[in-house]
């Protein structure tokens, strides 16, 4: 098997690296020392899940027996956990890290699901009930520049395209009963504010890691918007042509930055627009 011990080894006698650097290089050239970073964050990712899923099997189960107020208040409690877990370090002065990022990420959908709980169990806004997903985006946006997270922000994006009528942000108050032509118009909207949100973000924080999040977001709803527009007319002129276009600037884009995903996006979404515009002809 090759190997190039022999010339880190030639390289630290030599005196161009130092000791620790040569240790690690070599370390990793014998696969004695390897990245898990991948797995690990598979496996938070998986954790965050299975306890919203449990919490949410846990109150279909004893809805009952807890009574609405008593779980509202408990599942406040956990997110307030999550939300002072992370603070600790931010007052500490450290970074996040990836473990206590996901735990911040639990915070966060706690509490959505805790709002939305409460607004479903007691009606707080009534008609207005879809303002507090406005309310989550902006408490979202908050934490996740406040702790530098992109996780939490695109729980911030998840609920901002819920206020928008994009997407089902929970059972009985989501209306299913949008025409096609309001559902791209909210889809396009909703990109094209979150386009003017990446440019800002990129303009105020030149080192900002948020981007690849913006693009991620601002893509799909833009493509829903245009897949939406697609299958009624006469719209589907508009929907066609927006499609198109997007297609071929996400696909450059994507060649350009060697980012696979938006290649993906291209190719995927153009073909399912072509799907919809021509199968029933």
């Amino acid at each position: 098997m090759h190997t190039l011990e022999p010339e880190l080894r030639a390289l630290r006698a030599a005196g161009l690296v130092d000791d620790a650097t040569a240790s690690r290089a070599v370390a990793l050239d014998r696969r004695e020392v390897f990245s898990v970073h991948g797995e690990l964050r598979a496996l938070l990712y998986a954790g965050v899940l299975l306890v919203t899923t449990g919490v949410g099997v846990l109150l279909a189960r004893r809805l009952d027996q807890i009574g609405p107020l008593a779980i509202v208040l408990a599942i406040a409690v956990l997110a307030a956990l999550c939300y002072w877990l992370a603070a600790r370090r931010r007052v500490a002065g450290r970074d996040l890290g990836v473990a206590a990022d996901y735990v911040l990420l639990l915070g966060a959908l706690l509490a959505s699901a805790d709002l939305a709980y409460a607004e479903r169990q007691f009606g707080l806004l009534g008609p207005l009930w879809s303002w507090h997903l406005l309310l989550l985006a902006v408490v979202h946006a908050v934490t996740a520049y406040l702790y530098r997270s992109p996780l939490v922000l695109a729980a911030a994006l998840t609920a901002l395209a819920g206020w928008f009528g994009i997407g089902t942000p929970f059972d009985g108050l989501a209306t299913f009963d949008r025409t096609a032509p309001e559902l791209g118009a909210s889809a396009l909207a909703c990109a094209g504010l979150v386009y003017l949100w990446r440019a800002a973000d990129r303009r105020w924080r030149p080192e900002t890691t948020f981007s690849g999040v913006f693009d991620q977001f601002a893509v799909n709803l833009a493509f829903l918007g245009a897949l939406a527009w697609c299958t009624t007319w006469p719209w589907l002129l508009a929907g066609v042509a927006i499609a198109a276009v997007l297609a071929v600037v996400v696909i450059r884009e994507g060649l350009r930055s060697r980012r696979e995903s938006l290649v993906v996006y291209g190719v995927v979404y153009a073909a399912i627009a072509a799907c919809i515009v021509l199968g029933p002809r």
